[in-house]
């Protein structure tokens, strides 16, 4: 597994432990996933496309868009209800995020945000995803870090049981710059 706290160069695969909750079943699943983020490109934000409102349409001209591909296998063969990784930018001046997530619904050319598969349970499975932020161009993202845990901090669904292993979350996220 690789080591929270670890710094990767664009290209590199890390391997993390996953424990993800089915809603649907109401159990856990638990297996161990790849992870590689491919370098960020960018575009100007204006090229996202979306049913946007006036005043969003005016940001997004101020705005510059990064987006990386990010390539997900099943490394362990078991049967994972995947959904997508969480990831939060890293900026050159190592500051706090003024950034606008996307996730509102626009779609950005050569960007693809591929819905997850509807099976991932074999060793080698693969899923190919883009990750879009936008930011000004004064504060250009110069990487991406993973959020889930144990890495980062824990997400689920409100009124979803919390998982039992807390004191395994925040242990250090890994970065790809």
């Amino acid at each position: 597994m690789t080591r929270p706290g670890t710094r990767l160069r664009f290209g590199q695969k890390a391997i993390v432990p996953v424990r993800q909750y089915n809603r649907t079943s109401k159990t856990y699943s638990e297996g161990v996933l790849g992870i590689i983020v491919q370098p960020i490109r960018r575009a100007p934000a204006t090229t996202i496309r979306g049913d946007f409102d006036a005043d969003s349409r005016a940001l997004l001209k101020t705005r510059t868009a990064y987006y990386a591909d990010v390539v997900i296998t099943n490394e362990s063969g078991n049967a994972l209800s995947l959904y997508a990784p969480r990831f939060n930018p890293v900026f050159r001046d190592g500051g706090p995020s003024d950034v606008i997530l996307m996730g509102f619904g626009g779609d950005l050319p050569n960007c693809p945000e591929t819905l997850q598969p509807e099976s991932f349970d074999h060793r080698g499975d693969r899923w190919v995803t883009c990750v879009v932020n936008v930011s000004t161009p004064s504060r250009p993202i110069t990487g991406l870090q993973y959020m889930d845990p144990p890495y980062g901090s824990e997400g689920h669904y409100p009124g979803d049981p919390s998982p039992d292993f807390n004191k395994y979350y925040d242990l250090g996220t890994i970065i790809w710059s």
